[in-house]
């Protein structure tokens, strides 16, 4: 019995060392869009923020580990993505932080927004969990962040509101460079990845078919699916290829070499950002969203014969 109070007391000791030892902030975020959001709205004022996702870390699987499970019990605010995509955001937390299911609010404040929409209650196997792949909706994002963080700190509401609006400009200005794309549905954009851009297609009427239909990308490509696309592209003659930079480019480089071998046909591959976290890189450079909209405007108006 001794021992076991013993060890009992030095496990007691190691955590609480743990705890104090672990940086603490005022916003802990799960995943990019939200931090890139927080970090542009708070700007210069004096409130800490971090994302527990690592730079160039897959978002899918991802699971905090003890001392960020600490940093965000810690934290004043804590945004999470989804509690479909982080399903452990909840049953971690077991101090007064404040605790935001950001796709939530955001869709709460879409439909305050647009009341006179249908909206469809979700459907657990085809939810699309990347809602954040749309510029209107990083919109009403922007908007549900801007409300967390003023849960925390409202002397600074102002500062706040402005730094939200000049974002959301941002944003708007990029919708509105897609919406000069004509009939974008008539060109099928072949990505070489999981389904990541639904919403983008249903926002601008783009034709993006992804290799796979799963919402994962852990869904491994059947060599039928490969052959397919090969097919398709041949088809439609298409000279741009897109890839997520999140997924193993093993696939991408097998169909551009099956198809120089086999057919003596080029293509271009290129990258489509689906924004759940950028690469170590992109992190230490401070690469925002609109940066990375940017790019995807660029890229994609390659297809259509576009400079942005």
């Amino acid at each position: 019995m001794k021992k076991f109070f013993m060890l009992f007391a030095v496990l007691l000791a190691t955590l609480l060392l743990s705890a104090c030892q672990t940086k603490t902030y005022d916003i802990v975020v799960t995943m990019y869009p939200q931090y890139d959001m927080v970090r542009t709205i708070v700007g210069d004022k004096d409130l800490t923020y971090t994302m527990i996702l690592p730079a160039g870390v897959e978002a899918h699987d991802f699971e905090p580990t003890s001392r960020q499970v600490i940093q965000i019990n810690q934290a004043k605010l804590f945004i999470y993505t989804s509690i479909e995509l982080e399903t452990w955001a909840l049953d971690i937390i077991d101090s007064d932080v404040i605790a935001i299911d950001l796709e939530t609010l955001t869709e709460e404040i879409h439909e305050a927004a647009h009341p006179d929409e249908e909206h469809d209650d979700h459907d657990e196997h085809d939810h699309d969990v990347h809602y954040w792949v749309s510029v209107h909706t990083q919109v009403h994002m922007v908007e549900a962040v801007l409300a967390s963080i003023l849960q925390i700190d409202s002397e600074n509401e102002a500062y706040y509101r402005a730094n939200a609006e000049a974002l959301k400009t941002e944003l708007r200005a990029v919708k509105d460079a897609f919406m000069t794309i004509e009939n974008p549905s008539i060109k099928p954009l072949y990505f070489i990845g999981h389904n990541v851009f639904s919403s983008l297609n249903e926002e601008f009427g783009l034709n993006i078919i992804s290799l796979t239909e799963s919402f994962s990308p852990d869904a491994d490509p059947t060599s039928a699916q490969i052959a397919l696309m090969i097919q398709e592209i041949r088809a439609n003659n298409a000279q741009y290829v897109y890839y997520d930079p999140f997924e193993n480019m093993s696939v991408a480089n097998t169909i551009k070499n099956d198809l120089k071998s086999a057919h003596n046909y080029d293509i271009t591959l290129v990258p489509l950002h689906s924004m759940h976290n950028v690469s170590k890189d992109q992190f230490k450079a401070k690469t925002t969203l609109v940066q990375l909209w940017t790019e995807n405007l660029v890229n994609i108006g390659l297809t259509f014969g576009m400079e942005f």
